[in-house]
C-alpha cells in the first residue's frame, strides 16, 4: 500500500505539472516580429490579495482578427474583466474591482483550478501601447514549455523536483521499513520449518527463495490492489488535497489511468524480489546443517565464556550530548550561522535519542519487575521488556524523528524575515488607509482623472524623486493627515522626522515607499501636483476604502498598482509559509506509515517469543492475562519512551521559536498530533498482541483453561 501511494504520487506529480506547462505555454504570447504589425497588445501587471500576488493581464485588440487568448469565449469589452473562478470565490470584490465583470476564464486558460488570474480589457480613455512591458502580439501558444515565472501569478511556484525532494525520501523510507519488517515477521517459524528441510536433506538452493515468494505473492497483492483501486479512482473523479487546499484535475491525471496499473504490477513484481532477498540474506537457514567441527586431537577444551551484563555503547548520549550543545550554541549565536548549528544539533539530538530512549525503556521494565512477583503478567512482559532495549529503540526512532523534524521545518519556514516581519506589522496598524498607487507613465490628464475619482475625504500625495532623493509632495493640509506638523515645509525639502512632531504607523509608511529616508516638500496645489511623476500616496478613510482606490485606479490610469506600503515582503513571506503546508502534508503521510512500520515491528518482536506464553495461558481463563502481559512489555516501556520524547521535541521547537525564529508559526498541531498517532497505533499493537497471543495459546492447549493459579 505504501509502495503504491509512493508511485502514484510521483506519477501524478509528473502528470499534473506537463498539464500545467501546456496550460501556461498556450497562453503564452507569441511576440510580433520587427516590421510585422501585431494583431493585439498584451501588457501583465500584478494585484494581491490576502498576501497572494496574482496576474492582471491587460488586452486589447488591434486587428479583427485578433487571436483570443485561451479560456475566453470573447473580447471582453472596454473596461469589462474576466477573472479565475478561484479569485471569484476567494475575492468577492472582483466583481467590480477590475471594471465590468463579463465573466470567468476556462479551466484551459488557467494553469491550475486555484489559480488567481485576470484578463481586462482598458477602458476607453486608457491606453497600454507605448510601453517597455507592452508586447505588440500576434498569437498566443509557445512551441516549448515557458518558465512558470513568466507570469506573475507562478512567480512563486515550486518545480517539480522539489516535490519529489519531499515525497521520495519521507514516503520512499517508510516503504523500505515496512518491506524490511515484513520480511522478518514469521520468520522464527519459517527458519525452523527450513531447517527440518535440510534436517531431511534433498532440498536445494532454490527452496527458501520459493517459500519466501509463496509467502509474499499473495498479501503484497492483495495490499498492493486495496491500495491501487481507491487511487486509480482517484484519477477519474480528481481531488482537492487536504491542508493545501491544492485541486488536481482529473483531466490532469488522465494518463495515470493506464500508466499508474501498470506501474503497480511492476512494483509488485519488484516488490517480491525484493522480500525474497531479503528473507534469503536474513535468513541462513543451512547453517543447521552443517555438521559441528570436531576439535583437534590434544586440543584444550574451549573456555566457557563468563556470564556478565553487556555494556551499553557510549555513542548516543556523545552524540544527544554534543547536539545539545548546538542546539544551545545555534540559539545563543543567531543568524545565518546559529541557525545552521541549531539544525545539526537538532539532528545530532534526533540521531542518538532513540537508542537513548529504548535503554530508559527497558531499565523501567527492570524496576517495575524487581519488587517481587505479585503479578506473573508484570513479571514476565517486564523482563521481557527489560531484555530487548534495541525493540523499543527501533519503535522509537520510527515514531519520533520525523514528528520533531517538521516541527522544526514547520517553524522555520514560516518565519518571516524582519523586514516581512515589520512590514506585516504595519500592514495591521495601517488598515489599508494609507495606499501607494503607482503605474505606466501617463500624463497629467489622466492624473487628473484619477483624483477627481477619489473621495471628498481622500488625501491625495505624491513621491517624486529629487537631487536622488524620495520627496514627499502635497498639499499642507494633506500632508498634515499623516502626522502633527512642526511646520509646513515650502520653501525646501525637509527630512521627514524633522516636519513630523512623533512617529506614527502613516510617517513609518514613509520609509517604505521611498525605499529610505523621505523628505517633505509642500505643493502649492494639487494641479502642479500631477503634472509631476511617481507613485501616488492616498490616505482614505472607511474599510471601503481601498476598493474604492482599486476601482479608480483601473479605470484611470494604464497598468496600475495599488497596495499598502511594504506589502511586497509580506507576499514573499506568505508564499514561503504556504510551503509549510506542503512539508507538513507529505510528512504527515510518511510519519503513518512509519508509524506502521514502527508498530509491526514492536508487535513482531514480542509475537516471536509469544509461544513462550502458552504454558503460563494455558492455566488462566480467557485473553486477560495474554493482555497484561503485552501491556507491561509493550504499552507501559513505549509510554516511558513516547513521553521524553515529546518533551524533547517541544523543548527543541520552543528553542526555535524563542531565539530563531520569532515569528514561525506554532507547530503545537504537529507535536500534539504526533504523540496521539504514536499512541494510537501503540495501542493497537497491544490489543493485537495480546489477542494473538491468546489466541495461539488457546490453539496450542485446544482452548483448555481453568481459574488454578
Amino acid at each position: 500500500m505504501a509502495a503504491a501511494l509512493l508511485v502514484w504520487g510521483v506519477q501524478a506529480v509528473h502528470a499534473v505539472y506537463e498539464g500545467r506547462e501546456a496550460r501556461i505555454s498556450a497562453r503564452m504570447p507569441v511576440p510580433a516580429a520587427p516590421g510585422v504589425r501585431p494583431a493585439l497588445r498584451w501588457a501583465q501587471s500584478d494585484d494581491t490579495w490576502r498576501g497572494r500576488s496574482f496576474s492582471v493581464v491587460s488586452i486589447e485588440p488591434v486587428a479583427p482578427s485578433a487571436p483570443l487568448p485561451p479560456g475566453l469565449p470573447r473580447w471582453p469589452e472596454p473596461g469589462e474583466a474576466f477573472v479565475s473562478p478561484a479569485l471569484l470565490d476567494t475575492m468577492p470584490a472582483a466583481t467590480t474591482r477590475f471594471g465590468g465583470l463579463a465573466g470567468t476564464v476556462a479551466e484551459e486558460g488557467l494553469a491550475d483550478a486555484g489559480e488567481l488570474f485576470v484578463y481586462v480589457r482598458p477602458p476607453a480613455g486608457v491606453r497600454i501601447e507605448g510601453y517597455a512591458t507592452t508586447l505588440g502580439v500576434t498569437r498566443f501558444g509557445a512551441e516549448r514549455p515557458a518558465d512558470p515565472a513568466y507570469f506573475l501569478s507562478q512567480s512563486f511556484d515550486r518545480p517539480e523536483s522539489d516535490l519529489h525532494w519531499l515525497l521520495v525520501p519521507q514516503i520512499g523510507l517508510p516503504v523500505a521499513v515496512l518491506l524490511v519488517v515484513a520480511s522478518r515477521l514469521g520468520a522464527g517459524r519459517r527458519d525452523r520449518r527450513l531447517a527440518v528441510l535440510y534436517a531431511l536433506g534433498g532440498t536445494g538452493r532454490t527452496v527458501p527463495a520459493r517459500i519466501a515468494a509463496r509467502e509474499c505473492v499473495g498479501p503484497l497483492a492483495a495490499g498492493t490492489v486495496l491500495a491501487g483501486v481507491p487511487l486509480a479512482a482517484l484519477t477519474l473523479t480528481g481531488v482537492r488535497l487536504p491542508l493545501t487546499g491544492y485541486e488536481v484535475a482529473a483531466a490532469d491525471l488522465a494518463p495515470l489511468r493506464w500508466q499508474f496499473p501498470l506501474a503497480l504490477a511492476c512494483v509488485w513484481a519488484a516488490l517480491c524480489l525484493l522480500f525474497t532477498a531479503l528473507c534469503l540474506l536474513s535468513g541462513v537457514p543451512h547453517r543447521w546443517a552443517r555438521p559441528a567441527r570436531s576439535r583437534r586431537p590434544g586440543a584444550p577444551p574451549p573456555r566457557p565464556g563468563r556470564p556478565g551484563r553487556p555494556v551499553p555503547s557510549a555513542w548516543p548520549g556523545v552524540v544527544c550530548g554534543i547536539g545539545a550543545l548546538a542546539v544551545v550554541s545555534g540559539a545563543a549565536a543567531g543568524q545565518a550561522t546559529g541557525v545552521r548549528l541549531f539544525v545539526l544539533g537538532t539532528v545530532l539530538v534526533l540521531t542518538g535519542l532513540p537508542s537513548l530512549l529504548g535503554r530508559a525503556a527497558a531499565r523501567v521494565s527492570a524496576r517495575l519487575t524487581a519488587g517481587g512477583t505479585a503479578s506473573a503478567a508484570r513479571l514476565i512482559g517486564g523482563r521481557w521488556a527489560a531484555a530487548h532495549p534495541s525493540v523499543f529503540a527501533r519503535a522509537a526512532a520510527a515514531l519520533v524523528v520525523m514528528p520533531a523534524l517538521a516541527a522544526q521545518a514547520l517553524v522555520m519556514v514560516t518565519d518571516q524575515t524582519n523586514a516581512a516581519r515589520n512590514a506585516a506589522v504595519l500592514g495591521e496598524r495601517l488598515d489599508d488607509r494609507l495606499l501607494e498607487v503607482y503605474s505606466a507613465p501617463t500624463n497629467a490628464r489622466a492624473h487628473a482623472r484619477f483624483a477627481a475619482a477619489l473621495a471628498p475625504e481622500d488625501r491625495l500625495l505624491r513621491v517624486v524623486s529629487g537631487s536622488g532623493r524620495p520627496v514627499l509632495r502635497g498639499e499642507c493640509r494633506d500632508l498634515a493627515a499623516l502626522g502633527t506638523m512642526r511646520s509646513c515645509p515650502r520653501e525646501r525639502a525637509v527630512p521627514a522626522h524633522d516636519v513630523y512632531r512623533e512617529r506614527t504607523p502613516r510617517t513609518e509608511a514613509l520609509r517604505w515607499v521611498g525605499f529610505g529616508p523621505v523628505h517633505v516638500h509642500a505643493s502649492a496645489t494639487r494641479a502642479h501636483l500631477l503634472e509631476e511623476q511617481g507613485a501616488f500616496v492616498v490616505v482614505t478613510t472607511g474599510p471601503e476604502g481601498r476598493e474604492r482606490i482599486e476601482r479608480s485606479a483601473h479605470a484611470t490610469l494604464p497598468l496600475p498598482h495599488v497596495g499598502v506600503p511594504g506589502e511586497a515582503h509580506v507576499v514573499g513571506a506568505e508564499a514561503r509559509a504556504r510551503l509549510a503546508d506542503w512539508v507538513v502534508l507529505v510528512a504527515a503521510a510518511g510519519f503513518v506509515l512509519l508509524a506502521l512500520a514502527g508498530a509491526a515491528g514492536l508487535l513482531h518482536a514480542f509475537l516471536d517469543r509469544a509461544h513462550e506464553l502458552r504454558p503460563s495461558a494455558a492455566f488462566t481463563s480467557g485473553a486477560g492475562f495474554p493482555l497484561r502481559v503485552a501491556w507491561w512489555g509493550m504499552g507501559v516501556p513505549m509510554g516511558c519512551a513516547l513521553v521524553p520524547a515529546a518533551l524533547v521535541a517541544a523543548l527543541l521547537a520552543g528553542v526555535n521559536l524563542g531565539f530563531l525564529s520569532p515569528s514561525g508559526s506554532s507547530p503545537l498541531g504537529l507535536l500534539g498530533g504526533g504523540p496521539a498517532v504514536a499512541a494510537a497505533v501503540c495501542a493497537a499493537a497491544v490489543l493485537a498482541g495480546g489477542w494473538l497471543t491468546a489466541r495461539h495459546a488457546g490453539a496450542a492447549y485446544g482452548g483448555r483453561s481453568s481459574d488454578a493459579g
